[in-house]
C-alpha cells in the first residue's frame, strides 16, 4: 500500500472532518509509525474516555429536556471517538481485533469516517437558525454520507490514484464546507460558531504542524498523538461548553416564546375596557366546564347616556358594570357593548338569587364610581338553566329570549326560565 498517498488522505480527512475527528489508520499514517513503538498513557486514555462517557449522559439528559437534534449528532461523534480511542489503544479486545489485525484497521477506518461524516449534519443543527445561508446549511446534511463510499480506500493495497483522489476531493469539500459555515456563522454573530472555532483550534494546530512535517520536512510529526488527544479532549470540553451555552439560550427562548404566547392569549380572551373575558373565552369555559345556568345582561336605556355625557362616561359606565358583575360568583364576561354573559356553577337553587343580587349590584357600583350621572343605571336579564347536552350557541339563544322578555316587560328586571 502506498503509505505517504494514505498518509495524506488520512491526514486531510482529519481536516475534512472540520478539525474533529480522532486519527487515521495506524499502519495508513507516517506520523503513526512512530507512534507504534511508544508506550501508550493508560492514565491519559481513560480520563480521555471518561470525558467522553461524560459528555454522552451529558448530551442524554439535556436531549430528554429539550429534545434537539443536534444532541443525537453529536452523540454519534462522540461515540465514533470512543471507538477510535479504543482502536488506536494497545487492548487486544478479542482474537479478531488484535491492535495489528486488519479487522482493527477497517474498525479505524469506519469509525473514522463516520466521525466526519456526522460532523456535517451536527453543524448544521447545532448553528443557530438564519446564522448560515440555506445552501450551505442544506450541503451540511446528507451529502457528506459520500465520504463513506471512499472508505475503502483506506484498505486497498495499491488503491486507483483516481479513487484516492475522489476521497480527498470530498474530504477537502467537507472541510471547505464546515468552514465556511463556521465562518459565515461567526460573521452574523453566532455565539455558538465562536464556541465550536475555539473548540476546533487545538486540532486544527496539531494536524497544521503535523501537515508540516509530512509535506515540508518530509519526516513524521513524533508528537502527533500525545498532542492530538489532549486537543480532542479539548474539543469535547469547549464543545460541551458551547452546547449548554445554546441550550440554555434556547430554554430561555422557548420560555420567552410561551409567555408572549401566553400573554397573546390573555390579550384574545380579554375585553380590553373591563378587563372581562371576552366572548371567545367565556364560550371555551362553557365547553370546557358547562354550567348548571347561564344570563344575558343589558344595561337599560345605555344609548341615552353616550348621548347625553358622551361615550367616555358610557365606557365609565361600562366599567363599572363590569366590576359589579365580576365581583360575584359567577364568571362574568363582556361580549359586545353594554352586554354581558354571566355563567353560573355550583348548586342550582341558589342561581336565582345570586344572579338578582348581581344585578342589583350593577347600580349601586355605577352610583359610586360615576357620580356625575343625573339618573339611576339599571339592568335587565334573561336567565336560563343548562340542560345536559345544551350547546353554548343553544344557551346563549334561550338567553336573549329572555332578556328580550325582560326589556319588553319593563326593563330593571330578571327572567327566567327553569330549563333550557
Amino acid at each position: 500500500m502506498d503509505g505517504g498517498r494514505m498518509a495524506l488522505g488520512a491526514r486531510i480527512g482529519l481536516a475534512g472532518a472540520g478539525l474533529f475527528a480522532a486519527a487515521a489508520p495506524a499502519r495508513a499514517q507516517s506520523s503513526f509509525a512512530s507512534a507504534t513503538s511508544m508506550s501508550w498513557d493508560g492514565v491519559l486514555t481513560g480520563i480521555f474516555l471518561g470525558l467522553l462517557l461524560f459528555s454522552l449522559v451529558y448530551n442524554g439528559v439535556f436531549y430528554r429536556l429539550l429534545r434537539e437534534r443536534f444532541l443525537i449528532w453529536q452523540s454519534a461523534r462522540t461515540l465514533s471517538y470512543f471507538a477510535l480511542v479504543l482502536a488506536l489503544s494497545p487492548l487486544a479486545m478479542g482474537p479478531w481485533l488484535t491492535p495489528d489485525s486488519f479487522a482493527r484497521q477497517v474498525w479505524i477506518c469506519i469509525f473514522f469516517d463516520l466521525s466526519v461524516v456526522v460532523s456535517g449534519p451536527f453543524l448544521r443543527r447545532y448553528l443557530e437558525p438564519g446564522t448560515v445561508g440555506p445552501r450551505i446549511r442544506r450541503l451540511l446534511g446528507w451529502p457528506p454520507m459520500l465520504i463513506l463510499a471512499t472508505t475503502p480506500a483506506m484498505l486497498i493495497t495499491d488503491c486507483p490514484p483516481a479513487y484516492m483522489a475522489l476521497r480527498n476531493m470530498l474530504l477537502l469539500a467537507m472541510l471547505g464546507l464546515c468552514a465556511a459555515a463556521v465562518i459565515m456563522a461567526l460573521r452574523r454573530g453566532s455565539r455558538t460558531a465562536r464556541y465550536q472555532a475555539a473548540a476546533w483550534s487545538g486540532i486544527g494546530a496539531v494536524y497544521g504542524v503535523s501537515l508540516f512535517h509530512d509535506i515540508v520536512l518530509g519526516r513524521p510529526f513524533d508528537a502527533f498523538l500525545f498532542l492530538l488527544f489532549p486537543a480532542l479532549g479539548l474539543e469535547v470540553m469547549l464543545t460541551a461548553l458551547g452546547i449548554l451555552d445554546r441550550l440554555v439560550r434556547l430554554r430561555r427562548e422557548r420560555q420567552e416564546a410561551r409567555a408572549q404566547a401566553e400573554a397573546m392569549r390573555i390579550i384574545a380572551h380579554t375585553d380590553p375596557l373591563t378587563g372581562l373575558p371576552n366572548r371567545r373565552a367565556i364560550e371555551e369555559s362553557f365547553n370546557g366546564d358547562p354550567p348548571v345556568a347561564i344570563a344575558l345582561v343589558d344595561l337599560d336605556h345605555f344609548k341615552a347616556i353616550n348621548d347625553h355625557h358622551g361615550h367616555d362616561v358610557g365606557d365609565r359606565v361600562i366599567f363599572a358594570a363590569g366590576v359589579a358583575l365580576g365581583s360575584g360568583t359567577a364568571l362574568a364576561a363582556r361580549v359586545g357593548g353594554e352586554e354581558f354573559a354571566l355563567l353560573f356553577r355550583g348548586p342550582a337553587v341558589a342561581v336565582a338569587t345570586e344572579a338578582e343580587r348581581l344585578r342589583q349590584r350593577i347600580g349601586a357600583y355605577v352610583q359610586q364610581m360615576v357620580p356625575l350621572l343625573d339618573r339611576p343605571v339599571t339592568a335587565s336579564m334573561g336567565l336560563v338553566h343548562i340542560g345536559r347536552g345544551t350547546s353554548f350557541g343553544a344557551a346563549m339563544k334561550s338567553a336573549d329570549i329572555n332578556l328580550y322578555a325582560a326589556k319588553e316587560s319593563g326593563r330593571d328586571r330578571v327572567v327566567f326560565i327553569e330549563a333550557a
